[in-house]
């Protein structure tokens, strides 16, 4: 009997953990009700595990304390705020931040041994996920009638008539648009998925010993969902990303006609991106604001967000206004500026340095900027592309969305981030 425990034992430990990372890269694009459940697994995986301590890890400690220290500010920040019920909520939304190390110590050799699998997982996910967006959004659009079969992508008919399927796209007036489309998660944040199963994808090409062409039509796929999904903070990382690799593969591998037809293919998509009215509208904006021009009612809601947000952290510029008192402090300058939809609806600063600035100060802010800094030098010094790219699509997401405030956000950054960092820095570190 001693023996069979002992082996059941051995079982979980040896497998447990591997189980639920296969079940958060599988099933993370297709829920956000289940993923404070998966996270808790993640976390049980992770104790679970427990063994000695590879001594790689020492070489990027500073990838881990820094998360440490991150969730750490949030709880002093939490000791002077005066919204107790938000500051606790705002520390249990990130809570998965400080057991990153956790995971990464105990890490399975099983784990980081299928970390391809893991991958392509995630990557399978995103592809089932996406197919159903599609497959509702066709069920919304093809209407029965008695006199037969009728085609209405159009979500408001009477304002939008007239308008071509490419315009409805870019004013997310279709049901093949934005918030219409994507109906597990908020569409920036299954962007940020897409654009890292792309990444992803591209790793797979570059690592393959044989040609897989069905990678390329995938990258095509996801490129073209991306352009239906409308996030400009996803068209601006795709094209950050497109011109960093750009220049990778000219610097450093010098493959010329690759490098020239993804400058091609940049262009083109930049005349896609910047033919979206709305993209048009923000960025006029963005010069007036440069120019020192007031904003008004007819000003992107966003601007009026940050601008609120900036005003806030003047006022509070070292250690903010706490860790739960951000929203009140919003609140009280949505009502200044007479933003009622901000205010009925709560708006955040949409913007994570920006949230971090308002309740934590500089202090808090220079240890954000620092851990992906940190992470950026360490990652390029190592050739690290896949963790890099990552760290990327976060670093310019975070200019536009609070990122390590949703669920969404935060399981998809503390799970990456764990599996990546383990990849490599395991014994026989693979560099690409």
């Amino acid at each position: 009997r001693l023996k069979s425990k002992n082996d059941i034992w051995h079982v979980i430990k040896n497998n447990f953990q591997l189980y639920v990372f296969i079940l958060l890269a599988l099933l993370l694009p297709f829920t956000k009700t289940y993923l404070p459940y998966l996270m808790f697994l993640w976390v049980m995986s992770g104790v679970l595990a427990i063994h000695k301590i590879s001594k790689n890890y020492h070489k990027s400690f500073i990838l881990l304390l820094l998360p440490v220290v991150f969730y750490s500010v949030h709880i002093i920040g939490f000791i002077y705020t005066q919204d107790i019920k938000n500051g606790l909520f705002d520390l249990e939304m990130k809570l998965s931040i400080i057991f990153i190390p956790v995971v990464v110590f105990f890490i399975t050799d099983k784990v980081k041994a299928n970390y391809r699998v893991l991958l392509k997982l995630f990557v399978y996910g995103n592809l089932g996920a996406s197919l159903v967006c599609l497959l509702f959004a066709i069920n919304n659009t093809v209407v029965f009638t008695e006199s037969g079969i009728s085609i209405e992508h159009m979500v408001w008919p009477t304002i939008t008539k007239g308008l071509s399927f490419f315009q409805l796209i870019n004013q997310r007036f279709s049901y093949f648009s934005y918030g219409f489309l994507s109906i597990f998660h908020h569409p920036t944040y299954f962007s940020i998925y897409i654009l890292f199963s792309i990444v992803i994808l591209v790793y797979l090409i570059r690592s393959a010993q044989k040609k897989r062409t069905g990678y390329y039509f995938l990258i095509i796929y996801f490129t073209i969902f991306l352009w239906l999904l409308g996030s400009r903070a996803a068209f601006l990382t795709y094209l950050v990303s497109l011109s960093s690799f750009f220049i990778i593969l000219i610097v450093r591998f010098k493959r010329y006609w690759i490098g020239l037809f993804l400058l091609v293919a940049g262009i083109f998509l930049s005349i896609v991106v910047f033919s979206n009215l709305q993209i048009q509208k923000n960025i006029n904006e963005t010069l007036e604001i440069v120019k020192d021009k007031p904003l008004n009612e007819h000003s992107d809601i966003r601007l009026w967000l940050w601008k609120s947000g900036f005003e806030i952290f003047q006022d509070n510029l070292w250690v903010g206004v706490g860790t739960g008192d951000i929203n009140s402090a919003l609140n009280k300058k949505y009502e200044e500026y007479n933003l009622k939809l901000a205010n009925e609806h709560n708006l955040n600063a949409h913007n994570q340095y920006l949230d971090t600035s308002l309740k934590l100060g500089a202090v808090g802010l220079t240890i954000l900027l620092g851990w992906i800094i940190f992470t950026f030098y360490i990652t390029i010094k190592r050739k690290q592309f896949l963790f890099f790219y990552f760290m990327l699509i976060i670093s310019i997401n975070f200019l536009f969305e609070v990122i390590l405030n949703s669920i969404a956000g935060v399981a998809f950054f503390a799970f990456f981030y764990s599996l990546l960092f383990s990849v490599y820095n395991r014994s026989q570190v693979e560099e690409e």
